[in-house]
């Protein structure tokens, strides 16, 4: 299946397989899964878990920095 992904304001289409989690299109896109939030990009944003099944909408990585 394929999702629109958007990071910061680049915006790509992802292809994984159709279970595919949160984690997995973390993986897919080479990121530390302790520096984001996977969330859906609509109006009102969904937080989705890692372990989470990805919704079929549309998503949204924030990158976050931790000052600990």
């Amino acid at each position: 299946m394929e999702w629109q992904v958007t990071i910061d304001d680049n915006t790509q289409i992802v292809d994984l397989p159709d279970d595919s989690t949160a984690s997995d299109l973390v993986n897919h896109l080479k990121l530390h899964p302790d520096s984001l939030l996977v969330l859906t990009d609509e109006e009102k944003m969904i937080p989705i878990p890692l372990v989470s099944k990805l919704p079929e909408k549309p998503i949204r990585v924030i990158l976050v920095a931790s000052g600990g």
